[in-house]
């Protein structure tokens, strides 16, 4: 084998391992970031609602006012400007995790109908949530911008493999709003999705659970994953440091308040 086949072979085999390392639920190899991940992970303080938002997809309900609104999501390995804009508004009540995200998109693309279709291969808002912050027993949820859900659950970092307990049902409910035809050719602006999660979703024994604490904390991340026109692109609200979003140790902290003044 001559030096110049060697060399195409690797650097095709290093654009691979890029491309499918950035997957949100794909098994692959864990990829070193360009330059180590040393900055702290974000925060967030989730506002305590007297009133549940309207679940149609807007983010202008009155109920969101007293939320408080993420930093914009960064390029998911280092944190620098993702190729996506996207922020997130979350609040709670004694039933419900409320969570807001807003995507700038240009080009709208989710043709998938069937429930725990695998959504992050075309255009997602993800979530996962890691409630006592032990890096096990963390849930993921992903809606599209049709409404279509995919929801599972995880013993430890991508166990069982390769995509989780797909039995679980968040039951969560969901609306969405997007501003654009979805999967045509015409321009879009992006779209808002909003989703109610029953604290009874994180129950693993079929007992009940309450809400959280005002003081309590939990782990999470936020993601958006985008299908362009030339390559799949993602944004997180916290950086992740390699080419894989399920880094518990990484999760950002919810840090549940009570109502706004």
């Amino acid at each position: 084998m001559t030096p110049t086949l060697m060399r195409l072979i690797r650097g095709g085999a290093l654009l691979f391992l890029s491309l499918t390392g950035a997957c949100t639920t794909d098994v692959a190899p864990l990829q070193p970031a360009q330059r180590p991940l040393v900055a702290a992970v974000p925060r967030l303080a989730v506002i305590q609602t007297t009133r549940s938002p309207r679940l149609d997809g807007s983010l202008d309900d009155p109920a969101w006012a007293v939320a408080k609104t993420s930093r914009a999501f960064v390029e998911t390995r280092n944190g620098g400007v993702a190729g996506i804009q996207a922020s997130a508004k979350l609040l709670w009540d004694a039933q419900h995790l409320y969570v807001g995200v807003d995507v700038n998109d240009a080009w709208l693309r989710a043709s998938d109908r069937k429930r725990d279709a695998h959504l992050w291969k075309q255009d997602c808002v993800e979530l996962m949530l890691d409630p006592d912050g032990d890096g096990k027993d963390y849930f993921e949820i992903q809606v599209s911008p049709r409404g279509v859900v995919f929801d599972t659950r995880y013993d430890a970092r991508r166990v069982p493999t390769p995509f989780g307990h797909l039995d679980w049902d968040s039951k969560i409910r969901v609306g969405v709003s997007p501003r654009g035809e979805i999967d045509d050719r015409e321009a879009d602006t992006g779209y808002s999705v909003e989703i109610a999660i029953p604290w009874q979703a994180f129950s693993l024994d079929s007992k009940p659970v309450r809400s959280p604490a005002i003081g309590d904390q939990w782990r999470a991340n936020l993601y958006v994953m985008d299908l362009g026109a030339e390559r799949q692109q993602a944004a997180a609200w916290s950086a992740l440091g390699i080419g894989d979003f399920h880094v518990p140790s990484r999760f950002g902290i919810l840090a549940f308040e009570g109502p706004a003044d």
